[in-house]
């Protein structure tokens, strides 16, 4: 399994966070925003999109995920953080608190495509199993992520979501 880095910001209710119980569960590690030295970080900000082509660099400098609250996220947030910095393509919430939103995932919904979109689909169903509602988010994105899954460059990518979504929600 690729490491799963967690920048926690404390802003979330720690008992109902995804990210503390991917820490928990020891599948992913929680690390301050100054000791990651390279990866594949998820920044909602970012131009670039996340995507197959990818796969080597999260599998060696791992993924990275900020925990903060999306009514408090800023593209400050991530300044700082070294490493690829791209953004999810658009995917549906099944988390609670967002459901059926586009593009406001919880951090394990977000590790979770990332995992899927760049093949490493064992490590993806680990973390379905953590809460009740990611097979739920399965059933929502499976053919996003499978189409998502299969575009071998951006432009291939940027195709499927016009396809999908015609003016991306993200």
């Amino acid at each position: 399994m690729p490491r799963i880095l967690v920048i926690y910001k404390r802003e979330d209710d720690p008992r109902k966070n995804t990210s503390v119980k991917m820490v928990r569960k020891g599948l992913a590690e929680r690390v301050r925003p100054s000791s990651v030295r390279r990866g594949v970080v998820l920044d909602p900000f970012s131009r670039d999109v996340l995507g197959a082509w990818l796969r080597g660099e999260l599998e060696a400098g791992g993924v990275v995920v900020v925990d903060a609250s999306w009514k408090r996220l800023h593209p400050g947030v991530f300044r700082g953080i070294r490493g690829i910095h791209v953004k999810l393509p658009p995917l549906l919430a099944a988390n609670p608190v967002n459901y059926g939103k586009p593009c406001v995932l919880s951090s394990v919904e977000a590790v979770a495509a990332a995992l899927y979109i760049t093949g490493f689909r064992e490590d993806y169903e680990k973390l379905l199993g953590l809460f009740k509602w990611m097979r739920t988010f399965h059933e929502l994105n499976r053919e996003l992520l499978e189409e998502y899954s299969k575009a071998s460059t951006p432009a291939e990518l940027e195709k499927v979501v016009a396809e999908y979504w015609g003016v991306s929600p993200c």
